[in-house]
């Protein structure tokens, strides 16, 4: 083959590709159009091997065999789901995906193995096209001059991305990864987050016995430790006719609530549009008559805002906040962008610290302390230490119990200290029974709110649930 033989068969086969290429463009856009105007796929986003099922089986039924099954799952990857990544959402044992670049591979955060690489590349334009799309989904607006996204996917994973305007080595992308369900103390307790004891405090220091006085509970963690997990699996504790109004920047908070509004803040998608802040709407969740108040993360102004109810009857307010420890936290509150002012931090009751570790080269999750701001002397925050991780017998120890919250709750029920004391002896033992015969979230929701109504109808609950899980 002469040298102008060789320059035309690369001429004809590039032509060639080329035209494919258009022929798979043109195919695509004709399934889009055809899948805009079939309500059933109108707004489908397409995150999970059932979804993706189910997806193809409508867009085969509406387009009657008049294209191909690959053109079918091209335009899926391209239009509905979020490309290559759409494989590792499917998976139940990943905690986080991670796009770093278009010449690095996919890295998983696996909940066993940790940090994995994977063989699977994006490239720059297949990275960019997946964070509109989930910009799209999620609300926001993505660009070169608004280049930091937080968003998220149906089924409430959460996700940050990066344009190369401030990621220099190309656009970036990090999904949280979400359970299809909430984790239930009862598995948290199996995991070592949790003790019996400890969720029996919790359990009653948050209920506030018979709701006279809830607890107003910050969760406190670093990143990832386990903090909107904790609090949806504490959640269960909140009596179901309480109306609950919760705050997040990206929904993680899930209840089972039926009383239940949740709320989103809102970034302006173009310049001079409104945004909503979790400030505002913690101040206009305030004129909601709410019984409770839930906020996903404290970071800024808003900490003034929610003090101020704590320090105005809304008992029961939880919230989470970045931090390493209850020290740490306070000294986070009193400071700028929070400024609580000194005199408001005592409505602070209870304080639920959380970190990650490695134990055998696995990830743990695990309470490592409990406080209750006790007071003030001098310019320094006194408090009890009610529970604390010790590291040498790997287990979660019992402080001082008999403390402020205890004392409180005698003198507003007029129940002794002993009385106290033995109710949350006996919301253990019900704690232990479910550990033991692992009852499932559901079960557990109703035997909590059936408790607050009726002792032993809720041991009957659990008992039949019981004996289902032993015969199953």
């Amino acid at each position: 083959m002469t040298d102008i033989d060789s320059v035309l068969s690369k001429g004809e086969d590039k032509a060639s590709e080329e035209h494919d290429e258009l022929s798979e463009r043109y195919t695509i856009e004709k399934i889009d159009r055809m899948a805009k105007l079939d309500k059933t796929l109108a707004g489908a986003f397409v995150i999970s091997n059932e979804d993706y099922k189910k997806v193809k089986k409508s867009l085969t039924k509406l387009l009657k065999n008049t294209v191909s099954d690959e053109a079918i799952e091209r335009y899926i990857n391209e239009k509905l789901g979020i490309g290559k990544l759409t494989q590792f959402l499917a998976r139940d044992d990943l905690e986080e995906i991670m796009v770093i670049s278009a010449t690095s591979p996919v890295y998983i955060f696996d909940r066993v193995e940790g940090m994995t690489k994977t063989d699977v590349f994006l490239s720059e334009d297949e990275i960019e096209d997946v964070i509109k799309r989930i910009a799209r989904f999620s609300g926001r607006i993505v660009n070169s001059e608004q280049p930091l996204l937080d968003g998220r996917l149906p089924d409430g994973s959460r996700v940050n991305a990066t344009f190369p305007s401030v990621s220099p080595r190309g656009p970036t992308i990090t999904i949280r990864k979400f359970k299809a369900k909430n984790y239930s103390f009862v598995e948290l307790i199996k995991f070592g987050t949790l003790t019996p004891m400890l969720t029996a405090f919790l359990w009653l220091a948050i209920e506030g016995m018979g709701g006279i006085k809830p607890a107003n509970t910050l969760i406190i963690g670093g990143t990832a430790s386990g903090k909107t997990t904790t609090l949806n699996a504490l959640s269960v504790f909140i009596p179901q006719r309480e109306r609950i109004v919760t705050i997040e920047d990206t929904l993680e908070v899930r209840l089972m609530h039926e009383h239940w509004v949740p709320m989103e803040t809102k970034v302006p998608l173009h310049e001079g549009g409104t945004e909503i802040t979790m400030d505002e709407l913690l101040k206009n969740a305030l004129r909601m008559r709410p019984d409770r108040i839930m906020v996903g993360e404290v970071r800024s102004k808003e900490a003034l805002t929610l003090f101020t109810a704590m320090n105005t009857g809304h008992d029961g307010t939880m919230a989470t906040i970045h931090a390493n420890s209850g020290r740490e936290a306070l000294s986070r509150i009193a400071s700028h962008p929070m400024n609580v002012p000194d005199i408001m931090i005592p409505a602070l009751d209870l304080m639920v610290v959380q970190n990650r570790q490695l134990k055998d080269g696995k990830l743990m999750r695990r309470v490592t302390e409990v406080l209750e701001v006790a007071g003030k002397e001098g310019d320094v925050f006194t408090t009890n230490t009610l529970f604390k991780y010790d590291p040498k017998k790997e287990n979660i120890t019992e402080g001082i119990l008999n403390g402020r919250i205890i004392h409180e709750l005698s003198q507003l029920t007029g129940k002794s200290i002993r009385e106290i004391n033995e109710e949350i002896e006996m919301r253990k033992t019900i704690i232990d029974a479910m550990v033991e015969s692992e009852i499932p979230l559901d079960g557990i929701y109703n035997i909590v709110q059936t408790y607050y109504e009726d002792h032993e109808k809720a041991l009957e609950i659990l008992q039949t649930i019981a004996k289902q899980s032993i015969k199953v």
